[in-house]
């Protein structure tokens, strides 16, 4: 099941911020976007809308809320809202990762490789050695026959790292120049040395430029 980006981040944000709601209001909040991950999971898109909705009347500024809306919002093809809605959950947390990191997506899943890429770097001014991000640039070059970039961003990543970046960039680089044996020999290392739940992010990402991880 797809969930919208680092669905864990997103609780761990939220129970951080429970101090400043009661206790039973915050558990209602979770339980409430539990069902909204279980229709987005189950591509009930408009039941998931609506539950965002009314969880949006009753905590206007949860960031949380607003990236949650623009994530089911792509998968509903309306882009102009989800950018909208990310850039709202942006404007009440600067820096809000989820909401910055969706808006990138928006890019690369319409195919602006290179906008896209200089998106995900601007993002890397904070965060150098961010591996997710360092993936995405070098994906970018890569949908953009930018080989030899994409080599040198792939030879900063970090090996072993906290997660399956290096393994799906070079995943990446082997599937483009048609091994794609080899691209599922580097899927499957990721998939043992990581788990389901760590490579989630990078199999939509495989997804979105139809290189199957199954």
């Amino acid at each position: 099941m797809l969930r919208p980006l680092l669905a864990a981040v997103l609780f761990s944000t939220s129970i951080a911020s429970a101090q400043f709601s009661t206790p039973d209001a915050e558990e209602a909040k979770n339980i409430a976007v539990e069902r909204v991950l279980a229709d987005y999971g189950a591509q009930k898109y408009d039941e998931a809308l609506e539950r965002l909705m009314n969880l949006k009347d009753r905590h206007p500024s949860d960031p949380l809320i607003l990236n949650l809306m623009g994530s089911v919002y792509i998968k509903k093809l309306n882009y102009q809202k989800a950018e909208k809605a990310f850039r709202q959950a942006l404007d009440l947390e600067p820096g809000f990762f989820p909401a910055a990191y969706n808006l990138g997506e928006l890019l690369f899943l319409q195919q602006k490789y290179p906008l896209a890429r200089q998106y995900y770097e601007t993002m890397r001014a904070t965060d150098h050695r961010h591996e997710l991000l360092q993936f995405k640039v070098a994906l970018c070059d890569i949908m953009s026959g930018e080989t030899e970039r994409a080599t040198k961003v792939m030879n900063t990543i970090k090996y072993p790292g906290d997660s399956p970046a290096w393994y799906y960039a070079h995943a990446a680089l082997e599937h483009k120049q048609g091994n794609t044996a080899k691209a599922r020999e580097y899927i499957r290392g990721a998939k043992f040395v990581y788990g389901p739940e760590k490579t989630a992010l990078f199999d939509e990402s495989f997804q979105l430029i139809g290189i199957e991880t199954d």
